[in-house]
């Protein structure tokens, strides 16, 4: 009976072993070679309450993809509320490579870069 479970325990790690060097090189080939810097923008008008959770959530998935060097989240203040642009800049400062702007902001720094 032990050994069932140690065998089935074992076999289930190698599985999760093999899943997960399949993503890294599947992530790995799917990865851009551009030198650019990838932009990810959030709008506000996608929900107040949502505005973190998918700061959060993009920051994570650049992480994930393995751009986190030359990736930028910017989340574009369009008329953001007092408290949830505070609480977005708050969340900015915590997060490395992450951004509030206005839109003229992000059309400056668009700007810059394609130059």
């Amino acid at each position: 009976m032990l050994s069932a479970v140690i065998y089935c325990l074992l076999v289930f790690f190698v599985l999760l072993g093999v899943i997960s060097g399949a993503y890294l090189l599947m992530m790995l080939f799917q990865r851009r070679r551009a030198k650019g810097r990838f932009i990810v923008v959030i709008p506000s008008c996608a929900g107040e309450a949502n505005v973190a959770s998918l700061l959060c959530a993009a920051r994570l998935r650049l992480g994930l993809m393995g751009d986190i060097a030359r990736s930028d989240v910017i989340a574009l203040d369009c008329g953001m509320a007092g408290p949830v642009r505070g609480q977005c800049e708050a969340l900015c400062r915590e997060l490395d490579h992450t951004r509030l702007v206005r839109p003229e902001e992000l059309l400056e720094q668009l700007e810059c870069e394609s130059q």
